[in-house]
C-alpha cells in the first residue's frame, strides 16, 4: 500500500465568488444614545380656523381707589311734606330790657335785665330758642336818641324784618307774627356805628318781648325756604279753632 507525502504549500486564492442569497433577520440591537436638540424652527402661519372660547378666568385683586370726583349739581327741592303733628299744651313767654345805650352792632343785641322767662328760653345775651313747632309773637318797643336807627329782627342768621327809625328823639316799636320750627333762633340786631341809636336811661326802656301762641289759637304757617311762597294749613286737633294768622316773609 502506498504511504502519503509531505503536507503541500497553500495554493494562489481563488476568484470571489458570485453574491450568496440574503441571509435571515438579525436580532435588534440595544438603543442608541440621544441626539442633542435641533435648533428652534420659524413661526408657522396662523390658522384659518378660530377656537374655541376659553373659561371665565378668576376675579382678579381689587384696584386702587381712584380719586374723588367734582361736586354734582345740586338737585331739585323736593316735595312739601305734610303738616305736622300740633305743638304740645307748653307755655314759652319772655320779656326783657337793655342795660345800656348803643349796644353792639352786627351782632344779636343783649337784654340782660328779665323781665319774665319763666321757662328760661330766652338767654339774656339776647337769643330766645324756639322750644317746640308752633305760631309765635315778637315785638319790641325801642327808645331812639342821638342818631338814627336801623334794626332787624333775625331767625338763624337771615332777616325777617326790618326798620329805620330817623327821628331823634323817638321811638319805634313793631309786632311781628312768625311759625318758627324747634330750635329756631331768633333776636334783634342793629345794622352799624352810625345807625345804632338805641337809648336806655332812667326815663326811656328799650324792651324785647315774644310768646309761643296758646294750642287752642294755633295754625300751622309753612313758608317755602326758596320761593317764600305761604300757604296755611289749620291745626287738625280737635280743639283747633279757624283763627287766621297772616304771616311775615322773610
Amino acid at each position: 500500500m502506498p504511504f502519503a507525502g509531505a503536507r503541500g504549500l497553500p495554493g494562489v486564492e481563488g476568484a470571489v465568488g458570485p453574491k450568496g442569497t440574503k441571509g435571515d433577520r438579525g436580532d435588534m440591537g440595544l438603543p442608541g444614545n440621544p441626539g442633542r436638540d435641533g435648533d428652534k424652527g420659524a413661526q408657522g402661519p396662523q390658522g384659518l380656523l378660530k377656537g374655541d372660547k376659553g373659561d371665565r378666568g378668576d376675579i382678579g385683586a381689587q384696584g386702587v381707589q381712584g380719586s374723588m370726583g367734582l361736586k354734582g349739581n345740586q338737585g331739585d327741592m323736593g316735595l312739601m311734606g305734610p303738616p305736622g303733628p300740633c305743638s304740645p299744651a307748653i307755655q314759652s313767654a319772655f320779656s326783657a330790657c337793655i342795660n345800656q345805650s348803643f349796644p353792639v352792632h352786627n351782632l344779636p343785641i343783649p337784654f340782660p335785665r328779665i323781665l319774665t322767662n319763666q321757662q328760661s328760653h330766652f338767654n339774656p345775651r339776647g337769643i330766645y330758642t324756639a322750644p317746640v313747632n308752633g305760631t309765635y309773637i315778637f315785638s319790641f318797643d325801642l327808645a331812639v336818641a342821638s342818631k338814627p336807627l336801623k334794626v332787624g329782627l333775625f331767625r338763624n342768621f337771615y332777616p325777617v324784618i326790618k326798620t329805620t327809625e330817623a327821628t331823634i328823639p323817638s321811638t319805634t316799636s313793631h309786632q311781628v307774627v312768625l311759625h318758627l320750627s324747634m330750635g329756631d333762633e331768633v333776636w334783634l340786631q342793629v345794622k352799624d356805628l352810625d345807625t345804632n341809636g338805641i337809648y336806655a336811661d332812667t326815663e326811656y326802656t328799650s324792651t324785647f318781648s315774644g310768646y309761643l301762641l296758646p294750642a287752642n289759637l294755633h295754625t300751622h304757617t309753612h313758608t317755602h325756604a326758596r320761593t317764600h311762597a305761604h300757604t296755611q294749613t289749620h291745626c287738625h286737633c280737635p280743639w283747633s279753632t279757624a283763627l287766621t294768622l297772616i304771616p311775615v316773609g322773610q
